[in-house]
């Protein structure tokens, strides 16, 4: 099978047959705005979810949320504090999150009330069309086609090279990575040029 890159509908649809069927429950009741715990899934269905949705889109999902994985980036409270997002927590997940999706970090934010986020249906549909975004679909060394040949594995129709598809783990890290020199390092270091410079 050549890869190609769905359609927003194509992958919300297929997502949302994974949740019904995990879950036995309507297809209908699989909205964008419904949250996965809210549908009753529970921590054993959502691992049979995130298998199900690397299998059938061939993406490798992150195993932490964004918010652990520049934790670890940026040390401990940075972004939280007290079970709440500091302003930097908050100015790092408006970046990441959709622009319709910023009315949610109005306010105090709760971290649990941030996890229950990544629990929405369009969330989990963002996420997915984000991972396929970077999923390769010609070969870097003769632009044919690429077919998967394994799961998070594919080969060129033509030369026969293989790939290997980076995890949501490593894409995140370099997101967060990238952020941290830009945004938060980069103040620092204009700071730093103003106190050196005597202004």
């Amino acid at each position: 099978m050549e890869v190609s890159t769905p359609s927003h509908l194509e992958v919300f649809e297929g997502f949302a047959q994974i949740v019904a069927k995990s879950l036995r429950i309507d297809v209908a009741r699989v909205v964008p705005e419904a949250y996965l715990e809210d549908l009753g899934a529970e921590s054993l269905d959502l691992i049979e979810i995130s298998m199900e949705v690397e299998s059938h889109f061939n993406v490798w999902l992150a195993e932490k949320s964004i918010l652990d994985t520049a934790a670890e980036v940026f040390g401990p409270g940075v972004l939280e504090s007290d079970g709440y997002l500091t302003e930097e927590g908050r100015r790092l997940m408006l970046r990441r999150m959709p622009e319709g999706d910023a009315a949610e970090l109005s306010g105090e934010i709760a971290v649990t009330d941030l996890r229950h986020y990544f629990m929405k249906v369009s969330t989990w549909v963002s996420m997915i069309e984000s991972l396929l975004e970077r999923t390769p679909v010609k070969c870097s060394a003769c632009d044919g086609a690429l077919k998967v040949s394994a799961p998070l594995r594919m080969k060129c129709v033509q030369c026969g090279a293989e790939v290997s598809l980076r995890s949501g783990e490593d894409l995140n890290r370099e997101w967060v990575q990238e952020y941290y020199e830009r945004e938060y390092l980069g103040s620092d270091r204009e700071l730093a040029k103003m106190q050196n410079s005597g202004l």
